[in-house]
């Protein structure tokens, strides 16, 4: 046992002192004052102050609120619908930080990275809506198929594909897109430290000049090398596969992991039998687990916050298995339900104390 308990304590030794497991932890552990906030607008304007699925239904005089529901509705889009923005940022400071950088820069340059591949121009034909009839039953559309061009334009070869717009998805920005962020946030700052440690890259500047100024010189050459870089794996990925990079990481990486382990019962038993093994020998065991389980289960709720937020049914609501989901049932008073070990001590315990 404690050979066992010495390897155990060795792989928490490691995963507290790994440089990525804890800049992942931390930037999810300092995004959750926003994720808190939506929470508060989507219990606002869906729980609350909601004449079809709240408590407007029961209680109208509520409904004088409504007038309100537009800050919260935008509170709600900026923070749950914009997690990939905040915690690409954050991670990018924790890695910058642990590389020795300093300042609010590599947060910006986070973002600036990840938007370098982003799609921002799209199909208008593509836009869709749907609506659901009395049976029950779901009719989807798009704008293309209610597009006909005519006369001079068609003569000038305009069609449906020439109406473009410009813009960032949420699709991109919610939870679909984390998976991008977070590697785009460490591998873009990666190439980053590296160039920016290399002298000869480094445009010094007179000592009269401002160190505001000369520091925006010193970092020039590596943002742009980092940028071009970035930039060039985006593009060789959407020549090499014909999607680009978000979409591939999500369906090769993002969407995998969280079937075979977001969406499993078992494997959910062995995370949390790992998270109790730690414990035994005196680890925090889910803050352990943290920069695993927050990338896989977070989406997951959020996805079943974007459908119930859509008005869709219970059953059409997608993930049992999500963070809260865990943190309800496998958490609860400490991890492991630790509360239930608590009650029978106070009541089978034979110590007086």
């Amino acid at each position: 046992m404690d050979a066992f308990a010495d390897k155990l304590g060795r792989v928490g030794a490691w995963c507290g002192q790994n440089k990525y497991l804890n800049a992942i932890k931390n930037a999810f552990q300092n995004f959750m004052p926003a994720t808190i906030s939506g929470a508060v607008g989507v219990l606002w304007t869906n729980v609350l102050v909601n004449e079809t699925t709240g408590l407007g239904a029961l209680w109208s005089p509520i409904m004088v609120l409504k007038v309100l529901n537009p800050i919260f509705t935008a509170m709600q889009y900026a923070t749950i619908s914009c997690i990939t923005i905040g915690i690409t940022m954050l991670l990018a400071s924790e890695i910058a930080e642990a590389n020795g950088e300093t300042g609010a820069y590599p947060a910006v340059l986070g973002f600036i990275l990840w938007m370098m591949v982003t799609p921002t121009s799209f199909a208008a034909k593509d836009l869709s809506a749907s609506f659901i009839d009395k049976a029950g039953k779901s009719h989807g559309y798009t704008l293309g198929d209610f597009i006909n061009v005519t006369g001079a334009a068609a003569k000038n070869k305009i069609t449906a594909d020439s109406f473009t717009y410009s813009g960032i998805l949420s699709n991109y920005t919610a939870a679909t897109g984390l998976f991008t962020g977070l590697i785009v946030a460490i591998v873009g700052m990666e190439i980053y430290n590296m160039f920016r440690k290399n002298d000869s890259l480094k445009i010094r500047m007179p000592e009269q000049v401002p160190p505001g100024v000369a520091r925006a010189f010193e970092v020039l050459i590596p943002t742009c090398l980092t940028a071009i870089v970035i930039g060039a794996v985006g593009l060789v990925c959407q020549l090499a596969t014909g999607a680009e990079l978000n979409a591939f990481i999500f369906n090769v990486v993002q969407k995998p992991l969280q079937s075979i382990i977001g969406n499993n019962i078992f494997a959910v038993a062995v995370l949390y039998v790992i998270i109790s093994l730690f414990w035994c020998v005196g680890i925090h065991g889910n803050n352990m687990v943290a920069a695993v389980k927050e990338p896989i289960f977070r989406p997951l709720l959020y996805a079943n916050t974007a459908a119930y937020t859509s008005g869709a049914a219970q059953k059409d609501i997608p993930y049992v298995m999500n963070l809260t989901m865990l943190q309800m049932f496998g958490e609860f008073g400490g991890s492991g339900v630790t509360i239930g070990l608590v009650i029978a001590i106070l009541i089978f315990s034979k110590r007086e104390d």
